[in-house]
């Protein structure tokens, strides 16, 4: 419902959104504040044969030249945000919004983020680059997104196709999934559950 609520906000009351973002920003960095600081070594536990950055003012030219360079059938399932760079700078700036990139000599080669809320959800989202598919990228983007929920001790969410076939196949390699419900557009809503053995 919330997820729901949520999109309908953002797509009919552009101006709500904003505000509603604001406030979920600052609330979720005071209530979290403390668990946050464990991010950095999460990523590090994690940029094994690759690097993961916290976005910041810093890459997100660079990430904005990563998306333009994706063919234009990866936005068919993925569409969490604009993708250019001032909109970039925008979730930059919100502290519940958690984005980092996967770096393989200094290439920007993957993308993922969790939307957080602070009443204790986050909805996570992950695009590979197209030349790096098939590379345990989305596994490892999975992995580092489960440790960092587990940390903040709150459940992930996401919305998930059922004609991405190929996305839900990944998805299972990292966590169980469990079907909330199916969504108005017809997407699953799913929660990610952390495996015992990854």
């Amino acid at each position: 419902m919330l997820y729901q609520l949520a999109h309908i906000i953002r797509d009919k009351f552009p101006w709500l959104w904003l505000f509603v973002g604001r406030i979920n920003s600052l609330l979720f960095h005071i209530k979290y504040h403390k668990n946050l600081k464990d991010i950095p070594l999460i990523l590090k536990k994690h940029s094994i044969g690759y690097n993961i950055e916290t976005i910041s003012e810093y890459n997100i030219t660079e990430l904005a030249i990563f998306f333009q360079q994706q063919p234009n059938d990866v936005y068919t399932f993925f569409k969490p945000h604009g993708f250019e760079e001032k909109e970039l700078k925008k979730l930059v700036d919100d502290k519940s919004f958690l984005a980092y990139i996967v770096k393989k000599e200094q290439k920007i080669v993957g993308y993922f983020f969790m939307r957080c809320s602070f009443l204790g959800k986050a909805y996570r989202g992950y695009m590979t680059d197209y030349q790096h598919r098939r590379m345990g990228i989305n596994k490892l983007m999975g992995m580092c997104a489960t440790d960092i929920c587990q940390t903040l001790n709150i459940p992930m969410y996401g919305s998930i196709s059922p004609a991405n076939e190929a996305s839900l196949k990944s998805a299972e390699k990292i966590n169980d999934i469990k079907i909330i419900t199916t969504l108005a557009n017809g997407d699953y809503l799913i929660q990610y559950l952390p495996k015992e053995k990854l």
